[in-house]
């Protein structure tokens, strides 16, 4: 009765979004109506890409807030993103397959590559420098094929920008692993790539940034093992999916409730019995939206690798309090064992797909073992990705840019762009330094801080005892000779993601200011404060020193801090108010007006008890008014 009926009108109005996929090719543009799926939308997606095996991919936007959400295929798209300017959706992994290997398609393989490329290049699949250098010439395999000296010259490594911290000595071993991967067709080269990187702890990590009992900073990552969480350059805790009994979020509150197995001595027993209990564990995020898109990502990866059967999926809850009603999400699609047993029965011929490069002036060199199957000889790139659309730029450090200038060759051009990055992850809600990606060649280690939670001493890496007249460890830093710091490769980097995102990009055709036109804008800002802080007042007086004119000025006003119980009370009080003004309302309307309705009638009747207290009013009001008479 009181549902707002939609024309015919809106129901046909027609919506367009932008679909950006993983090898940064151009961007599709379709159409939606206010009444489409989300399903429907992914479907057109991957019928777009050839793509069976879409279980383990989703669509990515983000709405107004900066925060990140995966399209939910049982809602309608005009719903989701509404608000949302402009309607941009990435193309992405969700699921990382435990084992990649068991894919049954080649083409579904290759974009589970690129999802791990760009992870690789932007820091979230931390490994150590001697693994990164082997999956470094993996991708350069993969995109040149063989290594000939006439076709690759000296430094032609500078050209890929494929790890965070990208040094020459790197580049070098790159080179020389290259050498020896002669004969490996893109997809073998690809396949040595993905098993690679599914042993590493960081695969399929996408890192959310909270923070622990203590306050420190930590990394939260959620894939098909579990939860687990990061600190420094080691992974510090573990929670299987199967320890794990109960996920859920209390405004910024995240909560993960383990089954911990403690042994107890019984008083007449001699064997000890060991008895589960639960012991919860939480972590605080930066914003409700931050908590509650990892309580729903963390769910839904649980529910995808731990079911058998997608019908007995569960409808879960969490979030709500007295005065809200919380958050539900129930799991759709399949979960990863029908997703496996799906692609058994899958019929159909390989097929074809062109594979992009991330320099089109590097020509691929084509050898003999290309010619085993037909599928490889038409994946090779056919259409070159657009400059504006290039997300694989050459980065060179300040010290190596003159020389990688002089060895540019007339038909290679190179894009210098020391400012511009694309992640996944969103940073202005974190605050992560985004400015550059040029580091200095020899790697900065950093000791991490130590942690709190139980982890495997195994994995900790051994840290050499300090040699005699080294200074002693402040504040957990560890002294480290400098002469280390240059030699070293095989030391693993702190996990520290790049922060920036690229699922709210501006569009890539409009200039950003350059470093230069930074640092100017920053001085002219400076200058207007600092004008602004020496004004002259109108009694011919200089205004007050720059340190007392924000006092003066008045301008600064601290935002007011709401409590939870001050808004409880305030709810409590209104409640009660309004209920006293009904009552009220209800008692003069039976007893004091004389309107004939059957449930008037009737309610007079229930309530004849109250006749004395209302003679007792009436009395009451009698007296007074007597008095003012």
């Amino acid at each position: 009765m009181f549902r707002k009926r939609s024309t015919k009108g809106e129901v046909q109005t027609e919506y367009s979004c932008s679909i950006r996929f993983l090898d940064d090719s151009e961007p599709i543009q379709l159409n939606f109506k206010k009444d489409t799926l989300g399903q429907w939308l992914f479907d057109r997606v991957c019928e777009k890409l050839s793509l069976v095996e879409k279980d383990y991919f989703g669509l990515r936007y983000v709405d107004a807030e900066k925060q990140r959400h995966w399209l939910d295929p049982l809602k309608t798209v005009y719903k989701q993103l509404k608000g949302v300017n402009p309607m941009v959706l990435c193309f992405r992994v969700k699921f990382y397959p435990e084992d990649p290997m068991k894919l049954h398609e080649e083409i579904t393989r290759y974009y589970l590559y690129l999802q791990l490329r760009r992870d690789l290049h932007h820091g979230r699949l931390l490994c150590s420098p001697q693994d990164a250098v082997h999956l470094a010439s993996y991708i350069v395999q993969s995109e040149v094929g063989d290594y000939d000296p006439q076709d690759h010259p000296p430094g032609y490594i500078t050209a890929f920008k494929m790890l965070p911290k990208q040094n020459a000595k790197m580049e070098e071993q790159i080179q020389e692993l290259h050498k020896t991967l002669k004969g490996q067709v893109p997809a073998e080269a690809e396949s040595n790539f993905l098993k690679k990187a599914a042993v590493l702890d960081t695969y399929g990590v996408d890192p959310h940034q909270v923070k622990d009992q203590r306050g420190d900073q930590l990394y939260l990552g959620v894939t098909h093992q579990g939860i687990m969480t990061f600190r420094g350059s080691r992974r510090t805790q573990l929670h299987k999916w199967n320890q794990i009994r109960r996920i859920a979020y209390e405004a910024k509150m995240f909560i993960v409730h383990v089954n911990v197995a403690e042994e107890e001595d019984a008083a007449n027993a001699k064997k000890r019995k060991k008895e589960k209990q639960q012991q919860p564990h939480g972590y605080k995020c930066l914003t409700v939206g931050a908590c509650k898109y990892l309580w729903r990502c963390a769910v839904e990866q649980q529910l995808f690798f731990t079911l058998a059967s997608s019908c007995n999926a569960p409808k879960l809850k969490s979030g709500g309090t007295l005065f809200s009603r919380g958050s539900k999400f129930r799991f759709s699609g399949r979960c990863q064992v029908e997703a496996l047993s799906a692609s058994e029965n899958i019929k159909r011929s390989e097929p074809k797909f062109p594979r992009t490069n991330s320099l089109p002036n590097f020509s691929r060199n084509k050898h003999a073992s290309e010619s085993k199957s037909s599928t490889l000889n038409t994946s090779i790139m056919s259409e070159p990705v657009p400059e504006d659309r290039r997300r694989y730029n050459v980065y060179l450090a300040p010290s190596r840019r003159a020389q990688g200038m002089a060895e540019e060759t007339p038909n290679q051009s190179f894009e210098i762009t020391p400012t511009e990055a694309a992640v996944d992850v969103p940073g202005n809600a974190f605050g992560a330094q985004t400015s550059s990606l040029i580091v200095p060649e020899s790697p900065v280690l950093k000791a991490p801080l130590a942690a709190e939670e139980k982890f495997d001493m195994q994995k900790v890496q051994a840290v050499s005892a300090s040699a005699p007249g080294q200074k002693t460890p402040v504040n957990g830093s560890v002294p480290v000779d400098p002469s280390f710091l240059e030699t070293s490769t095989d030391s693993m980097p702190s996990y520290q993601p790049n922060m920036t995102m690229d699922d709210d990009e501006e569009d890539d055709k409009t200039p950003k200011p350059s470093l230069d036109e930074q640092i100017k804008q920053l001085e002219q800002q400076y200058e207007k404060i600092t004008s602004d802080q020496n004004h002259i007042t109108p009694g011919g007086k200089v205004g007050a020193s720059p340190k007392a004119a924000p006092a003066s000025t008045g301008t600064s006003k601290s935002p007011p801090k709401s409590s939870m119980c001050a808004t409880c009370c305030k709810v409590l009080t209104y409640s009660i108010l309004f209920a006293v003004l009904l009552m009220a309302v209800t008692v003069v309307v039976l007893f004091y007006t004389k309107l004939d309705h059957p449930l008037l009638d009737e309610g007079r009747k229930q309530l004849q008890f109250l006749e004395p207290v209302k003679h007792y009013i009436d009395d009451s009001v009698e007296a007074i008014a007597s008095k003012f008479k």
